[in-house]
């Protein structure tokens, strides 16, 4: 009888220790689901959009298959690349303008930093229009979509007359938002791009240039740039401001008579207007 009862206590005992370790196991699991729940949740995409309308003044239709791109960019850091925020692309339908509704995650956007939109139209890999002035990202705060106007892109056309960016004396006539005027120089900055060797010269206001550059359908890169050593105290500004734009050029258009150099993050670092080769 004694023997029985030892025996139903330690049954006692054990089924006690098995549920007291199941509930601590159940209890374990709640917690690290709640602590993945609260991880979850602070990993969460804070969702924002920015609306625009992407437009050009030409009356003329895109080809079939052209696409629209709207980018966010922090702009910020002048020396290296822009960092791509966020980007929407559609196929273009109809004529413009295209409204775009680019999402981002708002958790990317940092205080004192500056963010720009970039809108372009490519065909296959060529652009066609991009946006030449920048457009300040956070700055419409109406409920209207921001208005981007893009601009056409054509890189030397042989056979119809316009102008070619190679074997063109091109006089700078802008530099970034200053008109280059006899009031600012005078002597005029310009530049020349050899058709057959891949060579750059030209005068930077005070100190004539040489260099090499690099072509693939729109983008232009200026390397090796060398000058002379002359010093002419009024010019040297001047010539700094514009031997940097050189500098950071990565994108062209030729459109009419005008070459306009662009940055990575597509804002306008100088314009030329072509003249009669000296």
């Amino acid at each position: 009888m004694q023997k029985n009862r030892r025996l139903l206590n330690r049954k006692m005992l054990l089924t006690t220790a098995v549920i007291t370790s199941l509930l601590m196991g159940l209890s374990g699991c709640a917690i690290t689901e709640q602590g993945s729940a609260r991880v979850g949740s602070g990993a969460t995409i804070q969702q924002h959009s920015i609306a625009a309308n992407v437009f050009y003044l030409q009356r003329i239709a895109l080809p079939p298959g052209a696409q629209v791109s709207l980018i966010l960019e922090d702009i910020s850091k002048m020396d290296v690349a822009a960092e791509v925020i966020a980007q929407q692309t559609i196929t273009a339908v109809g004529s413009p303008p295209y409204k775009m509704d680019l999402r981002y995650n708002a958790a990317k956007i940092k205080p004192q930093h500056r963010y720009a939109l970039r809108a372009q139209i490519e065909l296959d890999g060529q652009l066609l229009f991009i946006n030449t002035e920048q457009v300040d990202a956070f700055t419409n705060q109406s409920a209207k979509p921001t208005e981007i106007l893009v601009s056409q892109v054509r890189a030397g056309i042989n056979g119809d007359g316009q102008v070619r960016l190679t074997g063109t004396h091109w006089q700078l006539s802008m530099l970034g938002t200053e008109a280059i005027t006899t009031d600012v120089t005078l002597h005029t900055p310009y530049i020349t791009f050899s058709q057959d060797d891949n060579k750059v010269m030209g005068f930077a206001g005070c100190n004539r240039f040489s260099g090499n550059y690099d072509r693939q359908a729109n983008n232009v890169n200026l390397t090796q740039l060398l000058t002379t050593k002359k010093l002419c105290f009024q010019q040297m500004n001047l010539e700094t401001q514009f031997l940097t734009a050189l500098s950071e050029a990565d994108n062209y258009s030729v459109i009419d008579n005008t070459l306009t150099l662009y940055s990575n993050s597509g804002l306008a670092l100088g314009q030329f207007t072509a003249q009669k080769k000296k």
